[in-house]
Order: C-alpha cells, then sequence, then structure tokens
C-alpha cells in the first residue's frame, strides 16, 4: 500500500493563467486542491480558441524538478516551458479537449512527490 504525506495542512491550489501574451480572459477554470504528494486528479478548464494557457503552481512547500506531458491533447497542443504546463488551443476550433501533466519533485519532508493533473478542456469561440 502506498503511503501519502500531506503536501501541506492547508493544501495546495493549483491556479491557470493567460500564457504568451494573452489575456486571462482567455483562460477560466477553479482553483482546485491537490491533496498529497502523490494524488491523480482532473480539473476542467475552458480556454478561448486560438489561446494559449499556463498552468503554475505556488505556495508549494518542497520542490518540482519537473513537469511532464503525460497524455497529449488529440485537437490542442502542449507542452511545458519554465516548470509550467502549458495548452494552446486549435484556431477556430469549438468543442472538447483532454490533456495530463505530471509534476515531479521532492515534498517537504524529503519525499517523492508526483502529481497527474488531466485537465478537461472545453474550447469556446474567442470573442
Amino acid at each position: 500500500m502506498l503511503k501519502q504525506k500531506s503536501i501541506f495542512g492547508a493544501s495546495l491550489i493549483l491556479a491557470c493563467s493567460g500564457f504568451a501574451g494573452a489575456a486571462q480572459a482567455g483562460c477560466d477554470g477553479p482553483p482546485f486542491y491537490i491533496p498529497s504528494s502523490i494524488a491523480e486528479l482532473e480539473a476542467p478548464i475552458t480556454v478561448e480558441a486560438g489561446t494559449g494557457c499556463a498552468f503554475g503552481l505556488s505556495g508549494i512547500p518542497g520542490a518540482i524538478n519537473e513537469v511532464k506531458i503525460t497524455q497529449a491533447p488529440k485537437i490542442g497542443r502542449a507542452g511545458v516551458q519554465n516548470l509550467n504546463a502549458i495548452y494552446v488551443a486549435k484556431p477556430g476550433y469549438q468543442g472538447s479537449d483532454e490533456f495530463a501533466y505530471a509534476l515531479i519533485g521532492t515534498d517537504q519532508y524529503g519525499g517523492p512527490m508526483r502529481v497527474i493533473i488531466k485537465r478537461k478542456v472545453t474550447v469556446v469561440p474567442k470573442l
């Protein structure tokens, strides 16, 4: 059985932001909590067509050493820049997509950290 350690008492909040000069309005999704340093989660995100979003962490005790795309999107593009996962919606596309990424590192106790986040993407027309 895998023993899970809490990342920190109050839990970690993951947020998204606009990417490469895109406005924050191009990406929208609720913050969510990562309950432990070994976890698999799903989180929704709405992205305007042709817009990119970067997904980063704040307030994490421990260290993220690597971010990997573990499931490529079928329609858009995903990658990693500066330890942030990035998703770029296909211009003109409207509909659903999904991708996943892993945050890999060491928790605040020196143990392993591997958090996999599957993003359920809804791409909407650019306004």
